[in-house]
This record gives structure tokens, sequence and C-alpha cells, in this order.
């Protein structure tokens, strides 16, 4: 039977991501509705999806609802808005624009 030595798991619950910030390995954060879990230590930078190449693995999808559709917003991928009665779902990280592109 294989052995667990649970001493050695060491996660560190960081909350929300945010740029500027020392990380450190094992560090768990949310990005949107996302979770995930640093592999390496480094200083964040000023955008997530740059860290998120060389510095994070994805634990868990989610989804972070954001209320009514804004012009000018910053939306992470799996955001959830609502538009004009209709709730849509972020495929993708955007600064949204004057008009909605369905």
């Amino acid at each position: 039977m294989a052995e667990f030595k649970l001493g050695r798991i060491r996660f560190v619950w960081k909350s929300n991501w945010n740029s500027s910030v020392t990380y450190y390995k094992d560090d768990i954060v949310r990005n949107g509705g996302n979770t995930y879990v640093c592999i390496e230590g480094h200083t964040s930078s000023s955008d997530f999806a740059t860290d998120s190449l060389s510095y994070w693995n994805k634990i868990s999808d989610g989804q972070e609802w954001k209320g009514d559709w804004q012009t000018s917003t910053y939306y992470k991928e799996n955001d959830i808005v609502k538009y004009g009665g209709y709730l849509y779902i972020a495929n993708t990280a955007h600064t949204s624009a004057n008009t909605i592109d369905l």
C-alpha cells in the first residue's frame, strides 16, 4: 500500500491573484473563477496571462459572476455577464469594446 506523508503538503491560500506580489512554490490563488497553484517562486507581473505560462498550473475551473455587461471593462476567461436579458460567458480574456460581439 502507498504511504502518504501529509506533513509535506503545504499549499498556502493567497486569495485573489495580484500584480507585484511575491509568490512562492505551492501558493494557491484565484484568478476569475479558476484556481491555480504556483510551480515556481516569482514576483508577479502586471498581467496574469503572461505569468500563467511559466509560473502557474490550473487546478480547478470555475466561473465568476460580473453582473451587467459594461464597456471598457476587463473580463477574464469564464466571467459571466448579463446583456439584454441573456447571460454570456467570456471564452477569452479581453477588454470589452463599445458594442458587444456575439
